[in-house]
Parts: C-alpha cells; sequence; structure tokens
C-alpha cells in the first residue's frame, strides 16, 4: 500500500512531526523554509508549514510565496502555523496570550470531542492576529483575554465575528490557518491534554485523511493516585524523596542556602515548553525551606539536610532582619522588597525556627526571633490586627505610634492567622507574656466576625489557614471555647470537600479581594462547584496545620484528616521525565481532570506556579511532620499550659 507522501515546511522537529513520523501509514519529507525552491512539491499528498518552531512568525519569500499558492490552487490541502500571512490572510505583530485562553468557536463536535465554549489553554503563547482572513470563513478557535471561567464558557458574537480574534480557521476550504504556536503542545503542556489531543487529531487526520495516534508522544507529565493496597508510609515516604530531589533539580538553594533559597517557578509555560523561574530570594520561602529540610533530617538523619536548614536560617535572621535602631527586629520581605514587612511572611520564618528550639531543645535564635515579634507587635492595632504589610519609605517613629494606637481592621487569616499562631508559639518558647495577649487578641477579633473575615483568595483559603492557629490558641489557653472554634472551622472546611480528598475553592458571596480580578492577583475561582483546589493559597496549609491539631488535641479525627489530605498530596504530585517538575505540586490543580489546569488571570501566580516555600515546603514539611507524629507529639503533653 502506498504511504501518504506530506511535505513538512519547517526549520526543526517538533511534537508535530514527531506524530507523523511515528504514523506508519504516513511519508514524511522535512524541506528547510530557506530550501523550498529546491523541492518538487507536486510529489507531495499534502503541505504543512510549521513556523511555530521558532520566536517570530515565518514569512515566505515572493518566490517561495508563489510555488505554496500554485500548490492551494491546485487543490492541495496545506496547513499554515505561525506564519505572517498566507492566501488572503495577513497577521498583525505577535501579542502574548499570557492572561488568555482558546475557546472553542465551533459547533459542537464539529471537532470530535470538543464542545462550543470549550476552553482550552495555550500557556504563555504568542498570537498572531489576523487583520485580514476570510470573511466568508468561521472560526474553530478563538483568543479571549481574562476569561471568566474553568473549563467553558459562553462567547458573543463580537468574539466570532472580529477576526483578531481568530486563531484557528479554515482560509479555504484547503487551506486550515493557525495564528499561534501549536506544533510542540505537548511539551508546552497545552491543557487539559485530552482537549488539545482531540484537536490535534483532528487537524492531523484532516491533512493526512489517515488515522493518526497522538498517544505515540509521551505525557509532559502525570500523577501517580494513591494507592490503598500499598503500603502508606511508604508511598509517603517516596513523595517526600521526588519532593526534596525536585529542589535539587531546580537548583534553587544559592550557595548551599547560605544566601537563600529561590522563589520557584513561575507559571509561564513558553511554546517550546520552556518554564520560567523566578529568581527573587525571599525571607518566607527560605524560612519555609529551612523547616522542610530540618523535618528531612529528623526523618532521615541526613545532616545535609540540617545544614541546608541553618544556612537557610542564619541567612535570615543575620542578613535580612534589622539589627538597631527603631525598627529593631524586622524582618525584612526580600532582597528586592528590602523595606517591606509582611508579618504573614515573617512569621513563616519565625515559626520554622521556633518549632526547631521546640524539638531540638535548642534556643538557637531565640533573642532574634523574640526581637521580631516585639517589632510585630509594636505596630499590631489596638484590635489586635495588624495592617497587610508596612513599609519603611512610611514608616518612623510617629507612624509606629499610630499604627499602635488606631484598630488595624485586618481580620484575615490570609494576612495575620500565622503571625498570630507565632505569638502563641513564641510565647511557649520565652514565655513573653505579650506575645500571649496579643496573640489570643488577635484570634478573638478574627473570630468576632467569622465567617465573614476579610478574605483574599477564598473563602476556601480562609478556613485552611486558621487550622494552625487556632490548634495553637487551644495548645495555648486550653478554653473549651477556643477548642470549639477549632472544631467549627475544621468541620466548615469539610462543606468544600471533593471526592478527591483535596477542598474545592469556594468564596460565598464572591467577597474576596482577588475575586475575578484583572491585571492583579486573581482567584483560581471563577463560579462556586468549580472543581479547581489551591495549593498555593489553601490546600498547602493543611497537612501540617491537621497534624498540629492531632497533636494538641489528641483527637484521631484530626490524624484522619492529615491521613486523607496527605493522601490526596500524593495523587496531586507531579511525576514527570523533566526534572524541573519532577516532585512539585502547583498552585491549580482541577480534581475531575486530574491534571494543571485553573485561571491563568494572577499576574505573578497562575496554575504552573511551583513555589519552593508556599507549596512545596509546607506541603513536604507537613507530610513528614504526619510521618514523625510519635516522636513530635511528645512535646505537646500537657499542652494547654
Amino acid at each position: 500500500m502506498a504511504h501518504k507522501k506530506i511535505g513538512i515546511i519547517t526549520q526543526r522537529q517538533s511534537d508535530f512531526t514527531d506524530i507523523l513520523a511515528k504514523t506508519p501509514t504516513i511519508q514524511v519529507q522535512r524541506i528547510p523554509t530557506d530550501e523550498i525552491l529546491n523541492y518538487d512539491l507536486d510529489l507531495f499528498d499534502a503541505l504543512c508549514i510549521l513556523g511555530g518552531t521558532e520566536e517570530v512568525p515565518l514569512v515566505l519569500g515572493a518566490y517561495e510565496r508563489i510555488k505554496i499558492e500554485e500548490q492551494i490552487d491546485k487543490g492541495k490541502k496545506l496547513f499554515c502555523e505561525f506564519c505572517g500571512s498566507i492566501a488572503d490572510s495577513f497577521m498583525l505583530e505577535p501579542a502574548s496570550t499570557r492572561f488568555s485562553r482558546m475557546v472553542v468557536a465551533a459547533k459542537d463536535e464539529t471537532i470530535p470531542g470538543l464542545l462550543e465554549g470549550d476552553i482550552l489553554d495555550d500557556q504563555c503563547n504568542v498570537h498572531t492576529k489576523p487583520l485580514f482572513a476570510n470573511s466568508q470563513a468561521a472560526p474553530l478557535l478563538v483568543s479571549k483575554s481574562f476569561v471568566n471561567a474553568h473549563r467553558h464558557t459562553k462567547l458573543e458574537k463580537a468574539d466570532i465575528q472580529e477576526t483578531v480574534n481568530w486563531s484557528l480557521w479554515f482560509e479555504k476550504s484547503n487551506v486550515l490557518v493557525a495564528a499561534f504556536r501549536l506544533c510542540n503542545f505537548n511539551r508546552a503542556r497545552m491543557a487539559p491534554m485530552a482537549k488539545w489531543h482531540s484537536l490535534m487529531t483532528y487537524i492531523l487526520e484532516w491533512i493526512c485523511e489517515e488515522t493518526v495516534r497522538i498517544d505515540v508522544l509521551e505525557p509532559p507529565y502525570h500523577t501517580v493516585p494513591f494507592d490503598p493496597n500499598k503500603d502508606f508510609r511508604a508511598q509517603l515516604e517516596a513523595s517526600v524523596t521526588n519532593a526534596a530531589a525536585w529542589f535539587e533539580n531546580a537548583d534553587l538553594l544559592k550557595q548551599n542556602g547560605k544566601h537563600g533559597i529561590q522563589e520557584g517557578l513561575g507559571t509561564e509555560i513558553d511554546p517550546n515548553g520552556d518554564q520560567k523561574r523566578l529568581t527573587t530570594v525571599r525571607t518566607d520561602c527560605a524560612g519555609e525551606a529551612a523547616l522542610f529540610y530540618y523535618m528531612h533530617f529528623l526523618l532521615t538523619g541526613d545532616p545535609a539536610s540540617l545544614e541546608r536548614s541553618d544556612n537557610l536560617l542564619t541567612f535570615c535572621f543575620e542578613a535580612l532582619q534589622v539589627k538597631s535602631g527603631p525598627f529593631k527586629g524586622m524582618i525584612r520581605w526580600s532582597e528586592f522588597a528590602w523595606g517591606t514587612c509582611y508579618q504573614d511572611d515573617v512569621a513563616r520564618v519565625l515559626i520554622p525556627q521556633l518549632l526547631k528550639c521546640l524539638y531540638g531543645n535548642t534556643t538557637e535564635y531565640l533573642d532574634e526571633c523574640t526581637q521580631a515579634l516585639k517589632f510585630l507587635v509594636d505596630t499590631t492595632g489596638t484590635d489586635g490586627t495588624r495592617v497587610s504589610r508596612t513599609d519603611l519609605i512610611d514608616l518612623d517613629e510617629e507612624n509606629m505610634k499610630k499604627l499602635a494606637s488606631e484598630p488595624g481592621n485586618l481580620p484575615s487569616a490570609h494576612y495575620n492567622g500565622f503571625y498570630f499562631g507565632a505569638l502563641l508559639l513564641g510565647w511557649k518558647l520565652t514565655g513573653k507574656e505579650a506575645f500571649k495577649a496579643a496573640g489570643i487578641k488577635g484570634l478573638e477579633t478574627l473570630m468576632s466576625v467569622y465567617p465573614e473575615t476579610k478574605r483574599e483568595q477564598s473563602e476556601t483559603q480562609e478556613l485552611c489557614r486558621l487550622i494552625l492557629p487556632l490548634a495553637w490558641l487551644y495548645w495555648v489557653t486550653g478554653e473549651h471555647v477556643h477548642r470549639d472554634w477549632l472544631y467549627q472551622v475544621t468541620e466548615d472546611l469539610q462543606k468544600f470537600k471533593h471526592s478527591s480528598g483535596g477542598y474545592l475553592e469556594w468564596d460565598t458571596g464572591y467577597k474576596a479581594a482577588c475575586s475575578r480580578t484583572e491585571n492583579a492577583e486573581c482567584s483560581l475561582l471563577a463560579h462556586n462547584g468549580d472543581p479547581v483546589v489551591d495549593l498555593l493559597y489553601s490546600l498547602n496549609w493543611l497537612p501540617l496545620g491537621f497534624i498540629q491539631a492531632y497533636f494538641v488535641t489528641g483527637d484521631p479525627y484530626f490524624k484522619q484528616l492529615w491521613e486523607e489530605i496527605s493522601q490526596f498530596m500524593l495523587t496531586s504530585q507531579i511525576h514527570s521525565g523533566n526534572k524541573l517538575i519532577h516532585g512539585g505540586w502547583t498552585r491549580g490543580f482541577d480534581v475531575e481532570l486530574m491534571e494543571v489546569f485553573g485561571i491563568p488571570n494572577d499576574v505573578g501566580w497562575g496554575p504552573w506556579a511551583m513555589e519552593s516555600g508556599w507549596t512545596v515546603a509546607e506541603i513536604g514539611t507537613g507530610l513528614m511532620a504526619g510521618l514523625l507524629a510519635d516522636e513530635l507529639s511528645l512535646h505537646y503533653l500537657n499542652s494547654a499550659s
């Protein structure tokens, strides 16, 4: 049987060419773009122009264009991707799709497996908006910015009629045009994977008129579900090993932690599959990574992990803490924001060091923790809450007194919950009554308005962030009302629990500051009930929160909750041949698709963000704390005192 012969005009190999090369009924001939004139195009059954292997759109030379147009006029099929012009179409300069997603404009099942309104995320791609296109044509895909929907939306007439929105369309019956870089869809992690596979199957089978299988490509990543038939502890230990390897393979530590740690990976994945690195050195990430490495030392006995933990905390207290003057004790947010202080981020430096003091029976850096807490208390309002941040450019002794003489008016677990927890833990280690009083007052103020706390990302986030500080509140006071708060918040959180074991993002009344925003930080949630979880702002706090609640109360209920959220973390961890992402967790995760997917509208941290501190370290620490439960729980005996 004669094989179909497909001529592919492109500069280099891609996912597109790999699929065709692995299809036994197809013969592929790659034609470099500068050698088109050397080939007899009549010999091919169909042609593809793949400009998407390069950074700028392909513009055919005049003589090359004539040869291609002659083939079009003869009725030969042509798929043309990321070109400046073909047939009657003419494209504008490419624009980033960082805050855009593709939406299916074709009627249901025109493309098998796709429905009109389905959302397809092309990640951080580029779109050459067509200025001119066949006015008689109709788009198969359009590009739409800031889509306020999770997986499906409704297009307006203008979305379809304006040709500048078109991403994929038939310019002629035998010419299919893609105005974005599509050819490396697999390595670029376009999502949802099944939807992109349906689209690519349609394109390839249209051009080849043969059955084509997309699964000849290895997926860029996969997840491994928790297996109830295998040893739970062994699965957790393997997960921790993978998380520790992620830190190494991503090369985030600076001089083994002596100069801190980089923030992690951004959400931006370019059309070739390269992911942006977040190189900022932040105190919160350093502190959280320090606790991860300390727990790893306790679990494995690895002295290298203890050294990294010590290095990271030494960096925080020696390099980023103000040592004298009116701002003595202040811990800077980062090397970049030198004069900024977020109490929540500072707390995630203090809590790791205070837990090291508790578990290791040491007073190392306890004085520095005391100074940091004193600075925060001195700038906390009369209602026990602290404003979201302070900046030295606006801060002097008079303004410090002003902050302490009026309400902070911020009953927010996102901004103040862990700060209150650090105060209570600080009292446990230092006995300073001012810390105990401030921690109790802050949480009492926050709970006085519960559940109408000031939300940042979602209601789910607030509940997740309250578990740990409320557990420590009961640890400190032993009061039944404080115990009741812990159980109330925990029970309220169960309303959002999904069968996967994760807790869905939810925001009653959509009151969160970041709800449905544009050009700012933005929640992953479009509508309550969307099957999306947030492992940067919500679920990441739960493994450590639940196990600390178990340590304090001794109630097996919290141990069971820890086991269940840990099982979900096993299931949502990334496994990949790409060592840069293998072993990590991402911000956005769809619990029905079981893949990374969510609204990408946040200016800094979209679905594929992988934070060294907030996410990977927090989750890994919580998993290890549970594995060490028998040893660590001994430090909480006779706890309410």
